[in-house]
């Protein structure tokens, strides 16, 4: 009894300078009744208040308040969880639609920081992580170049993602095994609905790549061994690195650079992207030096990329459309490229036009749009052209 009168007696109060800051703060995400139930809670001391964010370098400003459980009770205790996700859903959303204008630009600068270019590869592997369909690119070329590197921040960048090497995968490794009756998944399965970053993939044997073509190409891969047949999802996004036959690719004319490649072209033309990346002339290893020498070591930094993540995660939702008004554009292109065939590595295909089509979208999705634009279509249109040359 005591109690509730102290309770009653504590309401009149004002409540402190800050609790009103964060009350009203709140206001954005809360109905009234739910705005006038916390600052009701709050003037009994029921609950309490912190401050939440991403705290990453991107979207300093992206913070918003938490209530704290001041006392244990079950229906309080799912008031403010409910309270808490509504607040939280709601300043994500809003730091998501400040962040989209410059979104791409500000995550390519994230992939690999510590290497310097190659740039179009960065944009590549960024514009990945909002396709929504299956979208694979293969950087090709000589080691020591960063091609690594930029699997690696893929790893941490994506939602979901799935690292190996192709020097320690095999069949079962790429599909999965059975140890009696326990399915173990491999790397495609375990990486489904997400990224398969497979390291030198060159490595890996030809007769264990039909897991890897049935992925790319149906989104499912199968198993049958021991009276065991079985069917697993595996719709991934594969991004992966290879070196050439022998140490680094030689010379510059395209035939002979074709008859260094590692891969035939039924698995080459499965890549929507497919870059050749050669070690930097001492020009560009001067510049690149000189960069480095005054940008001093950048990393990637773990608050940055749980933003990155959550951004994605959001983006990947949305339902792209691709207007029909932009059929004659793509036909043209392809026609272009078919004319220019013989001086690129890779033919050029029906799973050209998907590229072009799907990097469109990812590049519309990753400003938050719901409607190709001329200018994602020409975006796409550039990356598949430059995966293409020969520089």
């Amino acid at each position: 009894m005591k109690k509730s009168l102290w309770n009653v007696l504590r309401l009149p109060f004002p409540l402190g300078l800050r609790k009103r800051r964060l009350i009203t703060a709140m206001a954005f995400a809360l109905t009234k009744h739910e705005l006038a139930d916390v600052k009701y809670l709050a003037k009994l001391h029921k609950v309490g208040f912190s401050e939440d964010g991403f705290g990453a370098r991107i979207c300093s400003e992206a913070r918003w308040p938490q209530l704290n459980l001041g006392v244990e009770d079950e229906k309080l205790a799912s008031f403010v969880s409910r309270v808490n996700t509504k607040v939280a859903d709601a300043a994500k959303l809003d730091a998501f639609r400040s962040f989209r204008g410059g979104a791409l630009d500000a995550i390519v600068k994230l992939v690999a920081p510590n290497i310097e270019g190659l740039e179009e590869q960065k944009r590549a592997a960024t514009l990945q992580l909002f396709a929504q369909e299956s979208f694979h690119i293969l950087l090709i070329g000589d080691p020591g170049t960063g091609k690594t590197e930029i699997l690696r921040s893929m790893e941490r960048l994506a939602p979901h993602a799935v690292f190996g090497l192709g020097s320690g995968t095999s069949k079962a490794g790429l599909i999965g095994s059975y140890d009696g009756n326990e399915w173990i998944p491999g790397l495609l399965v375990q990486a489904n609905e997400g990224h398969a970053l497979i390291d030198e993939l060159n490595l890996l044997k030809k007769e264990d790549r039909a897991g890897l073509y049935s992925a790319m190409e149906k989104g499912f891969v199968t198993y049958d061994k021991k009276g065991k047949h079985k069917r697993f999802d595996a719709q991934v996004k594969i991004l992966a690195t290879a070196n050439p036959k022998t140490d680094r690719f030689v010379g510059q004319d395209v035939k002979f650079l074709r008859t260094q490649l590692p891969f035939d072209q039924a698995l080459l033309t499965r890549f929507h992207l497919v870059y050749l990346v050669r070690k930097p002339s001492m020009k560009e290893l001067k510049l690149i030096t000189r960069r480095i020498i005054s940008g001093g070591v950048r990393e990637l930094e773990d608050s940055d990329a749980r933003f990155v993540k959550e951004y994605v995660a959001y983006a990947e939702k949305l339902n792209v459309q691709f207007p029909d008004k932009f059929e004659s554009m793509i036909v043209d292109f392809i026609e272009g490229l078919k004319r220019e065939e013989g001086n690129f590595l890779v033919e050029v295909g029906p799973r050209t036009v998907l590229g072009v089509i799907r990097i469109a979208k990812a590049h519309a999705r990753a400003r938050l749009a719901r409607h190709v634009s001329k200018v994602d279509l020409e975006v796409a249109m550039k990356l598949i052209r430059r995966s293409l040359e020969v520089v």
